[in-house]
């Protein structure tokens, strides 16, 4: 058995790497070309045109929840309204670069485009219920020194600046130096963004393996679809993962005979509203808000859960390597092997770098 496990977990990383390494890649691009002072400047105002930016704007950031939180915040303290803060929060955690690269070969273009295009919905309609049913509250009238915009900024990015932060200091990605923007870049996509989703990742794909060993096939396809829905919902709304380490999950309920539409709604609900975030925003934005938000973002799941198992009924084909069945194996080839050890090398270093630092920030608390 434990054969079985050792060669599932390594023929499905094996699988993974190329696209992990290829989102690494788009991270940096989008960590080096977007700052959060270029971001927060296309979400102020009223109206409806930053609710748009802002859903938009989210869907190519590869930010986890909890970055994506922190940005959120930045964002409503330095005047951004209610409205398009949950529509960023809303979008952005469902998507990334680097998620939607990893989910097109693992769960196909069709659900790829599908979940695409959910995140954006569901930024919109997050955007849309603030807008119209929320307590109109002015954004706080105090502007943060850049102190405490840079540790937000920073905090978000995972970026490890110990310079001090003073006026004037060109850190900042209008500002800084093209050197210091490259390292900060690089530092985000290769060291921080690694170590934070390193063992999300590990466990994500030891729950995909452990499902396809235990869990028959097809076992739950006579459950009912609304249960299913149900089950989506209560399962994923408390859990927290990102939206990469949710992928290997969402396969291993395919094989136990989970819809593809109720995958979906999981995979909608557990980046954008584990507790911890929820309890946050219902401190910053207002416990109204912040039940608009989960009705927007449960809503629109369902919606396209119903039209992906209902409009479309849509089937998605599992990868021969998650079937327990399977005997073959991958071809290693001098090329897959330097991309394995190179993507595992970039993730040990970031679990290791991660690790480091929260044990010394523990030591200095």
């Amino acid at each position: 058995m434990l054969h079985h496990f050792l060669h599932l977990f390594f023929d499905i990383w094996l699988e993974m790497a190329p696209w992990l390494l290829a989102g690494f890649g788009l991270a940096f691009l989008c960590s080096f070309f977007l700052s959060e002072r270029w971001i927060r400047r296309h979400l102020g105002g009223p109206g409806w045109l930053p609710i748009l930016k802002a859903s938009l704007v989210g869907l190519p950031l590869p930010v986890c929840s909890c970055g994506v939180l922190l940005v959120a915040l930045a964002l409503r303290r330095s005047g951004a309204r209610k409205a398009p803060v949950c529509a960023f929060l809303a979008s952005t955690p469902q998507s990334g670069t680097d998620a939607l690269l990893l989910s097109w070969p693992l769960l196909g273009p069709c659900f790829t485009l599908l979940r695409f295009c959910g995140a954006c919905c569901s930024g919109l309609f997050a955007g849309a219920l603030v807008k119209w049913f929320g307590i109109p509250q002015p954004p706080p009238q105090e502007t943060p020194d850049l102190s405490a915009s840079c540790a937000a900024v920073c905090a978000c990015h995972h970026h490890d600046h110990d310079h001090p932060h003073e006026h004037g200091e060109a850190h900042h990605h209008e500002f800084a130096t093209l050197r210091t923007r490259l390292a900060d870049a690089l530092r985000y996509a290769f060291v921080h963004l690694p170590g934070e989703i390193a063992h999300l990742l590990v466990l994500g794909v030891a729950i995909a393996v452990l499902i396809a060993l235990f869990l028959p096939a097809g076992i739950l396809t006579e459950v009912p679809l609304w249960l299913t829905y149900l089950l989506a919902i209560v399962i994923g709304l408390p859990t927290y993962s990102c939206s990469l380490a949710i992928i290997p999950v969402a396969l291993g309920l395919l094989i136990g005979g989970v819809t593809p539409g109720a995958v979906f709604l999981f995979m909608a609900c557990a980046p954008t509203t584990h507790v911890g975030a929820l309890l946050i925003m219902g401190r910053e934005l207002g416990w109204r808000t912040t039940g608009l938000y989960t009705a927007a973002i449960t809503g629109c799941g369902l919606l396209f859960a119903l039209l992906i198992d209902l409009g479309l009924k849509l089937q998605l084909t599992i990868p021969e390597t998650l079937t327990a069945s399977a005997t073959h194996s991958h071809h290693f080839t001098v090329g897959s092997a330097l991309i394995f050890g190179l993507t595992l090398l970039i993730l040990l270093n970031g679990a290791i770098f991660h690790l480091l630092k929260h044990l010394l920030a523990k030591h200095h608390a």
